[in-house]
């Protein structure tokens, strides 16, 4: 059976690796999508109740190039979709991102037609646009179509536990990225110095303690209702995916902002994860003096930006700061790993207290372009 992970273009590669360590299947990365083959359909079940990095979880039965609409309605149309609708409702919902021939509207109405056409009378399958027991996905990246069943039926990147939210706080997906970019392993010391709401925090927290990130939405999910599953055990299933530890990450979620910090807290309490995280007030030119020399393996953080609050000489006295105390903290082989727009004057800065730019990766969150920088210590 064939499987697509959707993710945020930039992102594949770690879509990529989270799909090897939970269903042990190798990966095939094309720009947004992880392609894999599944074993076995609870592989699916799986990746939609634990995957951090995926917007969708599919189950794939098409994938082609792509034009124009006219080109995939006859493959829709040779489908055997019997399997997945014999007296069951179903709905098809679309994304087109890159491709200006192919209109999202027009193509959920258009498929949804061939399929209903096809099977209304033989399957009694109908259409309900609110509450269907079977979602397809159309996705249409630049000039590849996919389609296939959507085993979650809702976006799988949006967050639960994101509450208190500042402005320019990230969506969980990229924070997990940044955290397995830094090559956290779940056992390293990690501090994010501007934890805003806590984003990054938690989502290094679900990862360290092997909960699933959608703990808390076992009841929402589509595959409950799928005619594959009408004897599955789901109990037994969620029994065996909810072990996770609830022991202390060493994970630190700090800000110079009190109303962050408490925004963070909140919001980790909504996680579940809010005993096993340490949060504190500090200011960035102050971690010198909460930890000892050259005691902290990773610092992983969305810094701020510039904005009308915060001018760009105002910006780079942070980052000289944000370095000078990073120099001091963390250890020989420390990695720093941020999320930014603009980057020139924060090289500056990093080269002045001996951290050198070892990777950068353009990661977009919706239409806004972010760099993911990885800094790593010099030897002097």
């Amino acid at each position: 059976m064939k499987g697509l992970i959707v993710t945020h273009p930039g992102m594949e590669a770690v879509s990529g690796k989270e799909v090897k360590e939970l269903i042990d299947a190798d990966c095939k990365v094309s720009p947004s999508v992880a392609l894999f083959d599944a074993k076995k359909l609870e592989d699916f079940l799986v990746l939609a109740y634990r995957s951090q990095s995926a917007i969708k979880v599919v189950c794939l039965l098409i994938s082609c190039p792509v034009k124009k609409l006219d080109d995939i309605l006859p493959k829709i149309k040779s489908l055997d979709l019997s399997g997945w609708l014999k007296g069951k409702s179903f709905v098809v919902r679309s994304k087109v991102i890159g491709n200006d021939s192919v209109d999202t509207m027009e193509s959920e109405r258009e498929i949804g037609t061939v399929i209903y056409e096809k099977y209304s009378e033989s399957l009694d399958a109908k259409v309900n646009l609110d509450h269907p027991d079977v979602p397809f996905f159309a996705y249409v990246y630049a000039n590849t179509f996919y389609f296939g069943v959507d085993f979650a039926g809702f976006d799988v990147s949006k967050r639960n536990y994101r509450i208190f939210c500042q402005s320019d706080s990230i969506k969980g997906t990229v924070a997990y990225a940044l955290v397995r970019l830094a090559g956290y392993d779940g056992k390293q010391s990690l501090i994010d110095p501007f934890c805003q709401s806590g984003t990054v925090a938690i989502e290094a927290a679900f990862f360290a303690s092997r909960k699933p990130i959608n703990f808390y939405s076992k009841e929402e999910f589509a595959f409950r209702k799928f005619p594959q599953f009408e004897k599955f055990d789901f109990d037994k299933f969620f029994a065996k995916q909810d072990k996770f530890s609830e022991g202390d990450t060493g994970i630190i979620c700090s800000d110079s902002q009190q109303r962050h910090v408490k925004a963070a807290e909140k919001n980790a309490k909504i996680a579940g994860l809010n005993k096993i995280l340490r949060f504190s007030r500090l200011d960035v030119e102050w971690l010198d003096t909460k930890f000892e020399k050259n005691s902290v393996d990773l610092i992983v953080s969305n810094p701020p930006k510039v904005s009308r609050l915060l001018t760009e000489k105002g910006l780079d006295k942070i980052f000289q700061e944000f370095f000078y105390t990073a120099d001091f903290i963390l250890k020989p082989k420390g990695k720093i790993i941020i999320l930014v727009k603009s980057y020139a004057q924060i090289l500056n800065q990093a080269q002045r207290y001996n951290f050198m730019l070892k990777s950068k990766f353009p990661v977009f969150q919706g239409k806004e372009e972010f760099n993911i920088l990885i800094f790593e210590k010099e030897k002097k």
